[in-house]
């Protein structure tokens, strides 16, 4: 998968402060590499770092991204370069303005020419978004992260310089890239130069970052739509077929592994891990006592809290035939199709006044909603004319749906 690697830059010291052709201050960044070991280099610069370190681990890394002020230690992106000096006379005009704090978007696109010029195949993309403590300063970070990462590219964010405030911001906004440019894997490194022992500096991976990523989308989509199967997926368990089984209305085969699911989802001392394990555990306890009827009525109860209309007026309709079905056969099926189709005549036989209309009114809405029939009930085109009036009709189907019992006389 390409990678694009984004830097904060910061403002940089000099070794010798009065003199302006003094070099940077450096230290040596240690990496631990995934066999066990670890990876050394010494630069003025994290990101150059950085890109090393990813390069040694084979990662194909296509653009790098660097975002910073008028005062940001842009000359020594020249590190990047097989040879630096092939740029000096380049790089003394971008270090002088950097001296002065001064530096503009115009001088800031020659620079990235002249490095672009030198540092194929790795492409740069230079932003000038400013130090971001106002609205619209925040605002040129978003720019600048939106219309530079490709789509479809796993990101690296180096966030050891700059200012604190800045990966905060950009941390967000990748989580909306998830959804807008693909963005499946995201990873952030820190030179923690505070922690640094002699001349080397620790560098600190944060992969509870793409955990907590991950596990935020996983409770989302079991929130919305009671899709279960990512949060388990994240707790290392297999519950596509859990997941799929009940979704198509197989109660006894989904109840088994909604069980074997409830005896897996327990005993992490992850704490990411317990807070999915609970949602999961609250999720599944339909399967230890309620009915199936019961379970379909709570999706439909989420589907209209949640907005999502068309579910919800289908699973409740089927709610009420299933537990009709349920109370007037109890010894048949209640999914088989006979047996849902003579416990609807037998609503309609036995339902009385207002319910007897509220059902009509809940068939003929389930029938325009999921056929795109035409109802000739003026209550059921005020219904869907208005999303109150929508509501209000679930609600009151809720209520026939627990007064069942009391209804059919069983």
């Amino acid at each position: 998968m390409p990678t694009t690697v984004v830097s904060f830059i910061g403002t940089g010291q000099k070794i010798s402060p009065q003199d302006p052709r003094s070099g940077y201050r450096t230290t040596t960044y240690r990496f631990a590499t995934r066999n066990g070991g670890e990876f050394l280099h010494q630069t003025s610069l994290f990101g150059i770092a950085l890109l090393r370190f990813l390069h040694n681990a084979s990662t194909p890394i296509d653009r790098w991204i660097v975002l910073g002020t008028s005062a940001s230690l842009w000359s020594e992106l020249n590190q990047v370069l097989p040879n630096p000096d092939e740029v000096i006379e380049q790089y003394c005009q971008i270090d002088d303005r950097v001296a002065a704090r001064n530096v503009d978007v115009e001088a800031l696109q020659s620079w990235q020419n002249t490095l672009n010029g030198h540092a194929a195949p790795l492409e740069l993309r230079l932003c000038l978004t400013g130090e971001a403590l106002d609205p619209q300063s925040q605002q040129q970070i978003a720019r600048a992260l939106f219309v530079n990462i490709p789509h479809n590219n796993d990101v690296v964010f180096d966030i050891s310089h700059g200012f604190r405030h800045q990966p905060v911001i950009s941390t967000f906004i990748v989580s909306l890239m998830r959804w807008t440019h693909r963005i499946r894997q995201v990873s952030f490194y820190s030179g923690v130069f505070e922690a640094r022992q002699g001349d080397v500096t620790p560098v600190l991976e944060l992969p509870i970052c793409q955990d907590l990523v991950d596990a935020t989308e996983a409770a989302a989509i079991l929130d919305v739509t009671g899709n279960y199967e990512p949060v388990a997926r994240c707790l290392d368990r297999n519950a596509e077929l859990a997941w799929f089984l009940e979704n198509t209305n197989q109660l006894g085969n989904a109840r088994t592994q909604a069980q074997q699911l409830l005896t897996l989802a327990t005993g992490t001392a992850d704490v990411v891990d317990a807070q999915l394990a609970a949602l999961l555990q609250v999720r599944l306890q339909w399967s230890n006592g309620a009915s199936f009827a019961d379970r379909v009525l709570q999706s439909a109860d989420t589907a209209i809290e949640r907005g999502d209309f068309f579910r919800a007026i289908i699973l409740t309709y089927e709610a009420i035939l299933i537990r009709a079905g349920q109370l007037l056969y109890p010894t048949a099926d209640p999914l088989n199709h006979q047996t849902r189709q003579d416990a609807e005549n037998v609503l309609f036989s036995r339902l009385a006044g207002d319910d007897r209309g509220l059902f009509r009114d809940l068939q003929h809405t389930r029938n325009a909603c999921a056929h795109g029939t035409r109802s000739d009930r003026a209550s059921v085109q005020q219904i869907l004319r208005n999303p109150l009036d929508f509501r209000h009709l679930i609600q009151r189907a809720m209520d026939l749906f627990h007064r069942l019992q009391q209804l059919l006389g069983t």
